[in-house]
């Protein structure tokens, strides 16, 4: 006879994602400022340190979203998630184009940074969504 068994479930821990989703905005401002500079002088310190900041608001609003939909499931928390990235990615290239003429920032130090960001929250988010455990109950024996 076989018994209905439940492995516990582990969901996504916001709050270390969140961490350390702030730590790489952290990382990308000092050590992209710092090597914006020295490519650069102003210019390119401006545009990492605008890159940064770009990208941080854009990790803390995933994080938000998520963290509101976490308790309406899968479907609700991918639903959201694809809808604000619709939104955000719609505002990035508003951004793109309102700093085309932009003098004071370096394009190129800005787009490699927000490119270096977005791949370090792929990678942050994938680790966080692999390291989950969902449980599951076995149908009860006949």
């Amino acid at each position: 006879m076989a018994t209905s068994q439940s492995a516990g479930s582990q969901g996504i821990d916001y709050r270390s994602v969140l961490l350390q989703l702030g730590a790489l905005t952290a990382a990308l401002a000092v050590a992209g400022g710092v090597a914006g500079y020295l490519a650069r002088e102003a210019a390119g310190m401006w545009g990492a340190l605008m890159g940064a900041l770009v990208t941080g608001l854009f990790y803390a609003t995933s994080a938000l979203v998520m963290h509101l939909g976490r308790t309406g499931g899968p479907q609700v928390q991918i639903r959201n998630l694809v809808i604000s990235w619709f939104a955000k990615l719609i505002i990035l290239f508003a951004a793109f184009i309102a700093m085309e003429q932009a003098t004071w920032l370096h394009h190129k130090i800005f787009g490699l940074t927000v490119l270096i960001g977005v791949l370090g929250s792929l990678a942050i988010e994938s680790r966080a969504v692999l390291k989950t455990r969902h449980g599951f109950d076995l149908p009860p024996a006949p």
